[in-house]
């Protein structure tokens, strides 16, 4: 009798083949990257999809400074998701490069937010961290100003 269950189960395991499976790698989802046209200046606004498929707007607005040249500045960097959360800060821009970045701004409507630290990265980007605890993950989001030839990159 335990031959046959043996047999039975060696049968049944070789039988029916067994199944490889594979896990693949989750691909990061890419930056989104929106571009400020430093020589068109004023406020845009820019609609977009966050990591977790919600509607973005990103508006980048520039402080008016009458006595200034063109990439001289402040720049007010802004982003929310309807209900969500919304945040923001600014950046000084001086001869191609970032000066400062400062006031920083957060509003979580739902949930909250563990981390929130604004840098100065180098010369040329400053950088939002944002930890956003929700019911049941955490969302890192890092809300970034990168200054180009004649514009302001932002990613998310």
């Amino acid at each position: 009798m335990k031959k046959l269950v043996v047999v039975l189960c060696w049968f049944t395991f070789f039988g029916l083949g067994v199944t490889e499976v594979k896990a693949e790698e989750s691909n990061p989802i890419d930056t989104q990257e929106i571009l400020y046209d430093l020589e068109v200046g004023g406020t845009q606004t820019f609609e977009s999809l966050s990591s977790e498929g919600d509607q973005l707007i990103i508006e980048i607005e520039e402080i008016p400074n009458y006595l200034r040249a063109v990439k001289n500045g402040s720049y007010k960097i802004s982003a929310s998701t309807s209900g969500q959360w919304k945040a923001s800060y600014q950046i000084s821009v001086s001869g191609n490069k970032i000066t400062k970045a400062y006031s920083p701004s957060i509003v979580a409507y739902t949930g909250s937010f563990t981390k929130a630290e604004l840098k100065l990265d180098n010369s040329t980007q400053s950088t939002y961290y944002l930890k956003k605890k929700g019911d049941l993950f955490t969302t890192s989001i890092n809300l970034r100003a990168k200054l180009l030839s004649n514009k302001i990159s932002i990613t998310y």
